[in-house]
């Protein structure tokens, strides 16, 4: 018995991700609909999860420009996923997409700047992400990603 109830719950979430692949709605009830957006949503097996997703989101980044002893311009990116720092910087700055949560963070990038460079003076902290072209636009001219930005500010240490 306990095969055939997990079997069926697997058979049901391939099917829930199967649908919610092709974006298809359930059906016209939305008690149904809401119930069935909500288990994709818990278990990404609906339109969100991001392999079938059509729609899957701009790689968002954190670019800065410190000037370092008055004389040379260092730039550092963060959200690119290159260490463990970098990787929880990128699931924050995807989680929360709004304008008050990328102040916050730029703050974060700020301090995190300054105690990497002691003697940096101001830096440019430039929130933003990469909009890639659309398929046609990439096959007429090999256009590459565009930087939209989003947020931005300047921060000096006191």
């Amino acid at each position: 018995m306990k095969d055939k109830l997990l079997k069926g719950f697997l058979f049901f979430h391939l099917c829930i991700v199967v649908l919610g692949s092709g974006l298809m709605k359930f059906s016209d009830n939305k008690v149904f609909d809401g119930l069935m957006l909500r288990y994709s949503s818990w278990t990404g097996g609906g339109f969100g999860y991001s392999f079938f997703s059509p729609n899957v989101g701009n790689q968002t980044v954190v670019k800065t420009y410190t000037l370092i002893g008055h004389k040379t311009l260092k730039q550092d990116a963060f959200g690119t996923g290159r260490d463990i720092l970098d990787c929880r910087f990128s699931s924050v700055l995807h989680t929360f997409r709004n304008h008050k949560a990328y102040e916050l963070m730029s703050r974060v990038v700020a301090s995190y700047i300054f105690a990497k460079y002691p003697n940096a003076g101001p830096t440019y902290i430039s929130i933003g992400e990469y909009m890639p072209p659309t398929m046609s636009e990439y096959r007429l001219s090999r256009k590459k990603n565009q930087f939209r930005e989003i947020c931005n500010g300047t921060y000096t240490y006191k």
